[in-house]
């Protein structure tokens, strides 16, 4: 319930088709670029596929005559776009009880004796025929009270009171339809007397019992709207409320006696609108308004009304009704547009508060929410501390527009009720203005499609070894399944293992290398077979990058996995020969050579040192060589231990070393080269890099380089996947920034294409609030024949591009996707920032 408002009123409104986009059918049948967007049976829609309005209450509105509103209607198209009616205030000469004649409003309808005639009020009818006929205005409906003014309650048991209230009704409805207006909005809240003595709906001590008033009150709800329903069959009423008015006597659907607990109360408001449901002809819909301001998307409250209406307050409803309400009721919601005023009260409950900084982020939220749970209807209301537009006869002059009190605000509702529709305004303008820029106009046509027969594969992720350096040699090796279309068999060939050199991201090898697969080894137990390569990284290259394709017919597979990269440590130059001489002390049981001190003991047997680090006593630095050793000191060194976590130690050299332990060179991370004697490998090592590797392994060492490599498989299943072969991409775009981005694309065959448009920034996709999720091409699915798309994005905080991100399903030899007509248009700066005073959270007071 509004703060100080005589009527509280919201509504859901749609953009004229002359300001609404698609961009239609493309090339062969093109439609205007600043064409509606329609649905296949040609009506306009918002987001989510369905035909939904604003119809909007407001006090500079329905303050004004319908010959002022239609002296200003081309003023709601331009200022209040996202608008599809409003409610219209009509005023009428009337006798009162005294005999004088007076003027009584919209909301002094309902009257003991007071009678609204139509040769009174069709003075009006010109106007409203005309208004009906403008372009935002075509769901605009008559305001009127459902309550009397104060001591004029009219009881329950007065049947010609009914009988004039009815009669007025009547005669209002048939204004409206004659007008050719979408419908009546109804106001059931009793202002004067809230909860007094005087209240219409609360059974008081002039009614009858409450059983014999409640069956009344269902009865003056027949005599009254089956007036209204024969004058206006397929009418469209919007009550402010309706049955969640008594949502708080329902507990939210924990009351296990909701009706009993409403009956004990005196409520007969829902017994009223029961009678109402009684005579409702099939054509005619009601829409529950759900009025209330103070909640938020944040407590889900839209959502929430949406069942609340649609379920909790079935036991409500009498059970030979609850068919026609499942059916006729729609279930609509609103907001207050002084809720987001710059000054309004953040200690008032009629304020919302920021959210991410934002209280037009608020709105957004709150209307977004707000759209997806309304059947078909939103109202939408404001007071006296702003108007829609400055009205060209200086009615409300004092007042400032909304969208000075609420910069921003025009743009936050039309991106959530109709953003290609803001796009398509924004775009005529500035194209008049010869502003309109296409950012992506170099951009060329591509088709994206797959012949049947053999396919090439690659992976979209390539595996990269980095940080390599010139000379070093290494070792690839990996296993491979090659599949055929039967099961067990093995299609030899259809594999196809490639490594490249680069430098820094740029691939500079201008032939492939072919890792190589042993098709005389063995099969293990999965049918794989080994593949390898060694290599010697070349003067300029410092990455090594591996793409593991395939080449498949329908049904065949490559499987890939155990990929590893090694440094093979193999010395580049011989040593050097040692500068001074090895010593080996038998008492202190030490090899030292000036550099090096080591422990070492001497088998009398075998007539070899075994040398250990005994890490903490061990000294030296360098190339650890012990190829003069044997003539140094007569014993050659077959055996190492403990010589871990030396990092000074930059090469080994044993050409005698046969056996290590205790770890062996295991940590010595700065190793570059490694010579050893005949260490023992296992059985399965056949290969000399086999033998190598396990060898070094033997010694601790460890030389494997990450390469991202994850297993994966290559599958020719009939339908795969695709994307553009370049990338179509706009950069230097800045944050808060709108665009239009759109395509078009002609199709034929199976198979769905994804087109989203990103923010990037750092190379990475940064999230957005997009307007619309996607382009979508409006109206059916046409094979072979051009249709266009838009979406809208709004450039997030940290990104500097907009990227399209576009995928296709392509069937082998069926299906052909082809795209282009790219078009990328700025047409919106940031929001505006309001003052600090004006995003106070909710609640603040100053101090």
């Amino acid at each position: 319930m509004m703060k100080k408002s005589s009527f509280i009123a919201s509504a859901l409104c749609v953009l004229p088709a002359m300001a609404l986009f698609a961009m239609g059918v493309g090339v062969d049948s093109r439609r205007s670029e600043f064409a509606p967007p329609l649905s296949s049976d040609g009506s306009v829609v918002t987001p989510g596929g369905f035909d939904k309005k604003y119809v909007g209450l407001f006090f500079d509105v329905f303050k004004t005559s319908p010959s002022n509103i239609l002296a200003n209607a081309d003023q709601f198209a331009k200022h209040a776009p996202y608008l599809d009616g409003v409610a219209i205030g009509i005023k009428a000469s009337v006798v009162d009880e005294s005999g004088n004649v007076v003027t009584a409003d919209h909301g002094q309808i309902m009257h003991r004796s007071q009678r609204w005639t139509r040769e009174e009020i069709k003075k009006h009818l010109p106007y409203l025929k005309e208004i009906a006929k403008k372009p935002n205005l075509t769901e605009s409906m008559l305001i009127f009270g459902m309550t009397p003014s104060g001591p004029n309650r009219i009881n329950w048991d007065d049947d010609e009171g009914w009988a004039n209230y009815a009669e007025n009704m009547a005669n209002v409805a048939w204004l409206a339809k004659q007008a050719g207006l979408r419908g009546l909005m109804l106001d059931p809240e009793e202002y004067a007397c809230q909860g007094g003595h005087w209240a219409q709906y609360i059974h008081c001590y002039k009614d009858p019992p409450f059983p014999e008033t409640a069956k009344l009150a269902r009865q003056r709800g027949r005599e009254v709207f089956s007036r209204v329903f024969k004058e206006f069959p397929d009418v469209v009423i919007i009550s402010l409320w309706a049955f969640n008015r008594f949502s708080f006597w329902t507990d939210g659907g924990r009351q296990p006696y909701p009706s009993s607990n409403i009956d004990q109360s005196g409520e007969l408001l829902h017994h009223f609108l029961n009678g109402m449901l009684d005579v409702m002809p099939p054509e005619a819909r009601v829409v529950e308004g759900s009025e209330a301001y103070s909640h938020s998307a944040l407590d889900n409250y839209y959502i929430k009304a949406s069942v609340t209406a649609s379920t909790t307050v079935l036991p409500l409803i009498a059970p030979e009704n609850v068919a026609k309400y499942r059916s006729q009721f729609y279930f609509g919601n609103t907001h207050f547009f002084d809720m987001y005023s710059t000054n309004a009260n953040p200690a008032s409950r009629w304020y919302h508060g920021p959210v991410d900084g934002s209280r037009l982020e608020h709105m957004r939220l709150n209307f977004e929410q707000s759209l997806k749970a309304a059947t078909k209807y939103v109202w939408l209301y404001s007071e006296g501390s702003g108007k829609l537009f400055n009205w060209r006869n200086g009615h409300w002059e004092k007042a400032k527009t909304w969208e000075e009190l609420a910069p921003g605000m025009t743009e936050t509702i039309m991106l959530v009720k109709n953003p290609l529709g803001l796009s398509a305004q924004r775009k005529s303008a500035l194209a008049k203005e010869g502003k309109l820029v296409n950012l992506a106009k170099d951009y060329r046509s591509f088709v994206l499609e797959q012949k049947a027969g053999a396919r090439a594969y690659h992976q979209t992720k390539k595996p990269v070894a980095k940080n390599l350096k010139p000379g070093e040699r290494y070792g690839i090796s990996l296993n491979i399944i090659e599949r055929g279309v039967k099961k067990g068999e093995f299609r030899e060939g259809t594999a196809k293992p490639y490594a490249y050199w680069r430098k820094d991201g740029k691939r500079i090898s201008a032939q492939a290398m072919e890792i190589k697969i042993d098709r005389s080894a063995k099969r293990n137990g999965r049918g794989a077979l080994p593949a390898s390569l060694e290599v010697t990284v070349p003067a300029g290259a410092n990455e090594l990058e591996f793409d593991l394709g395939a080449r498949l017919d329908l049904y065949e597979s490559v499987c890939y996995w155990s990929m590893s990269v090694n440094n093979l440590l193999n010395p580049v130059n011989p040593p050097k020969a040692p500068a001074a001489k090895w010593v080996f002390d038998a008492d202190k049981k030490t090899l030292s050579n000036g550099n090096w001190t080591l422990s070492a003991t001497l088998n009398k047997k075998s007539g070899s040192l075994s040398v250990s680090g005994e890490n903490e006593n061990t000294t030296g630095s360098g190339v650890l060589d012990f190829t003069t050793v044997k003539a140094d000191t007569g014993y050659i060194v077959s055996q190492i231990a403990k010589l871990k976590n030396i990092q000074s130690m930059s090469a080994f050299y044993g050409p005698d070393v046969v056996y290590a332990r205790d770890g062996g060179l295991s940590h010595c991370s700065n190793i570059t080269a490694v010579v050893t004697g005949a260490v023992s490998v296992p059985w399965w090592a056949k290969t000399d890099m086999s033998k190598r590797l396990s060898r070094l392994k033997n010694l601790g060492i460890d030389t494997a380089v990450p390469t991202g490599f994850r297993y994966f498989d290559h599958r020719h299943t009939l339908i795969s996947k695709q994307k553009p072969p370049k990338e179509i991409c706009v950069k230097g775009v800045k944050p808060g920034e709108l665009y239009s981005v759109g395509l078009s694309m002609r199709r034929s065959g199976p198979g769905w294409v994804f087109l989203f448009a990103h923010a990037r920034g750092n190379g990475k996709i940064v999230p957005t609030k997009m307007c619309v999720p996607q382009i979508v091409m409006p109206g059916p699915r046409l094979e072979n024949k051009w249709q266009s798309g838009e979406t809208l994005i709004r450039i997030p905080e940290g990104a500097d591009e907009i990227f399209l991100d576009i995928t296709a399903e392509i069937t082998d030899g069926c299906t052909r996707v082809e795209l282009g007509d790219f078009k990328i248009y700025k047409i919106g700066e940031p929001l505006p920032v309001w003052p600090e005073e004006a995003r106070r959270e909710k609640g603040w007071r100053r101090k």
